[in-house]
């Protein structure tokens, strides 16, 4: 309630009560200015300024933000009333205030043509007169203060310049309130603005640090605005030390810009460029790189900075090469085919008549063993070129009980020429007693000669020995080929299993081979054993289940 002395009226007339009608007037506005329930502070406001005027009923009407509606809260005794009025269709005392901006007083509203009972008639009240004046900031009305039916006599000029005067002081006082409830509001929804983009800055930042390749932003200086986290990490920084140093000082230790950089044509006249280079660093080979660069424009469509991206794509060139290799070994491998057709057909006239030549020789005779040699020999090459069509042909998944020593056998046939013509000792140690397994021949015999193969590029000519055994230890066959080669390094020794990963020079190996050995294997629920020292030798050992 007010902060009065009592509830009972106060009559503005008399003199004793004039310091009341201030007191009231002031705690009124510190009711609308300072109370956190706007509600309250309303009803409060209304049973003060109805003591004040000594009115049975007041009413406080508030023009929305659109204009069209207002909303009109009526206090007489116990009842309180909220409803909204269409501003539109509107007729009466206070629709007459509100347009003309001046207070209207009706002492007789049996009379009064500005009275309309419809819009001015309040439930459980005959109302005879009423006195309203509007609520207005700089001449801008905004809403209506009105008192209703004064209990003592009619409203006169002293009546309605005290109404202005509070209707004045409140004016200002509701102005301020919802000038701080749309702060409010406003503020609340610049945050939840700033936590969205602070949102929002987290995911860019998480895509931005976490792109393998280097991210970086520079300006028409050449310094660095930003850079993301997997690049700084690549030059052995944070990107908070690098931020505002000249990207070619920190990221690549010179004193100006780097040979065929064309970030100035970006800046210069925003167009996007792309470049390759080839940078050497601690390994053997060099890594290739595409350098992107992509502008970025100001608010009046200047390029004041430019965005470099660079990917490292050694590993895209390298797959590119893999698929041109294995284009030409197909082709190859056709011919292949074709030049074995066309050697078997002199082949078979070779053994022929060699083996016509036996039989027309007489028993004894010194030629004898010079067609013996012949036939042999033709035999001998029939055989490596039927085992070379075998390998060659396209891979079929028949399964049915093959004998390990047999693939292994002719896969030492296949790389036979190998090892003679570059004087490698090789030492074959079977176990005769091996039982047969549930297997593809043509995948285990290309494992065993990729195996092999990879030995005979492992060890020196002249001086190379690879051994090869086979034994059964349980219910595993194993199959260990050894050689007394350079070895493999501890740091590359975990990775020989990947694609296209090889430790081989280049142009030796595509990095398949022992990829698709392991994939062979473990199909056939095996796995393989690598020991490798450096400067001793390697040794695979193939571990295949009998069942």
């Amino acid at each position: 309630m007010v902060a009065s002395a009592s509830n009972l009226p106060i009559d503005p007339g008399r003199p004793q009560d004039t310091l009341q009608v201030f007191e009231a007037i002031r705690a009124i506005v510190e009711t609308l200015s300072f109370s956190s329930q706007f509600e309250d502070a309303q009803n409060q406001m209304i049973e003060g300024v109805c003591r004040i005027l000594n009115g049975e009923a007041g009413a406080l009407l508030i023009v929305e933000e659109q204009g069209r509606l207002a909303s009109r809260k009526i206090l007489y005794q116990e009842y309180n009333q909220t409803d909204q009025i269409n501003l539109e269709e509107a007729q009466g005392v206070e629709k007459t205030c509100l347009d003309t901006g001046q207070p209207v007083c009706v002492n007789d509203s049996s009379s009064d043509l500005r009275f309309n009972p419809i819009f001015n008639s309040v439930q459980g009240l005959q109302v005879h007169s009423i006195l309203c004046v509007p609520l207005a900031v700089q001449e801008q009305a905004f809403g209506v203060l009105e008192v209703i039916n004064k209990r003592s006599g009619a409203f006169d000029a002293y009546d309605q310049d005290l109404l202005k005067m509070i209707a004045s002081l409140t004016a200002h006082a509701l102005h301020g309130a919802r000038l701080i409830q749309q702060l409010k509001v406003s503020n609340a929804s610049l945050e939840t603005s700033r936590w969205e983009l602070l949102r929002s800055r987290n995911t860019l930042r998480a895509l931005f640090d976490n792109l393998p390749a280097g991210l970086y932003i520079v300006d028409r200086q050449y310094k660095l605005m930003a850079i993301n986290m997997s690049w700084a990490q690549h030059a052995n920084k944070t990107p908070k030390a690098m931020v505002g140093l000249q990207c070619y000082e920190t990221l690549y230790d010179r004193r100006d810009a780097c040979p065929g950089c064309r970030v100035g044509e970006t800046l210069a006249d925003g167009s996007s460029t792309n470049r390759a280079e080839r940078r050497w660093g601690t390994g053997e080979d060099p890594t290739e790189w595409e350098i992107s660069t992509y502008p970025i424009y100001d608010e009046s469509d200047q390029v004041v900075q430019a965005i470099l991206l660079e990917q490292d794509v050694t590993e895209k060139h390298h797959l590119e090469g893999i698929i041109a290799q294995s284009e030409k070994l197909a082709a190859v491998g056709q011919l292949a085919a074709g030049v074995a057709h066309e050697i078997n057909n002199p082949l078979t006239a070779i053994i022929a008549n060699a083996q016509l030549l036996q039989r027309q020789l007489p028993p004894g005779d010194d030629m004898q063993e010079s067609v013996e040699l012949i036939a042999q020999a033709g035999a001998r090459a029939t055989q490596v070129v039927r085992n070379l069509l075998d390998f060659a042909r396209k891979e079929e998944y028949h399964l049915a009980a093959t004998d390990i020593n047999e693939t292994v056998q002719k896969a030492l046939a296949l790389a036979q020429h190998e090892l003679l013509s570059r004087s490698i000792a090789l030492d074959f140690e079977p176990d005769p007693d091996l039982p047969p397994i549930y297997a593809s021949q043509d995948h285990l015999q290309g494992v065993w000669l990729n195996l092999l193969l990879n030995a005979v590029d492992a060890v020196q000519d002249g001086s190379g020995k690879i051994k090869v055994s086979t034994c059964q230890v349980g219910g595993e066959i194993r199959v260990a080929i050894a050689d007394n080669g350079k070895g493999i390094p501890p740091e590359r020794l975990a990775r020989i299993f990947e694609p296209f990963y090889t430790t081989k020079a280049p142009g030796r190996g595509t990095g398949l081979g022992l990829s698709v050995c392991h994939r062979i294997v473990k199909q056939y629920g095996g796995h393989i054993l690598v020991h490798s020292e450096v400067g001793k030798g390697s040794e695979f050992t193939v571990v295949l289940p009998i069942s």
